[in-house]
């Protein structure tokens, strides 16, 4: 299986046309489009192309939005990495309550200047 990624090396079939593939660098999971069609619009934009999340931070966007296919502890880290990596949009779509400043915000430097009185 060709992925953005590379090769597969491995794959697993997580659940309703979902699948885990690994890489010799990298890997993440595909979400075929039919299965695309039931998850919220926020959780649709992803790093490496429609249908495929990495497995850094998008893959919580899988997690979250089946987590009938995925671990308690798993969910548990897809909402952490949600509050951390993903937007504002994302978070509201899982009812995810996200702190003020996050990661995201820092590096694409959304937060006001004047933010906790440090001028950036």
């Amino acid at each position: 299986m060709n992925t953005p990624w590379g090769h597969a090396q491995h794959t697993q079939n997580i659940g309703m046309g979902i699948i885990r593939v690994d890489t010799a660098g990298h890997g993440g999971y595909y979400v075929p489009p039919e299965t695309l069609k039931l998850m919220p619009r926020a959780a649709l934009k992803t790093f490496a192309g429609r249908g495929w999340y990495e497995e850094d931070s998008d893959w919580a966007l899988v997690c979250l939005s089946f987590p009938h296919l995925f671990s308690a502890e798993a969910h548990e880290q897809a909402v952490r990495t949600a509050e951390v990596w993903h937007t504002v949009e994302v978070c509201k779509a899982f009812n995810i309550k996200r702190p003020l400043e996050n990661e995201l915000d820092r590096l694409h430097k959304r937060l006001p200047d004047n933010f906790l009185g440090v001028n950036r």
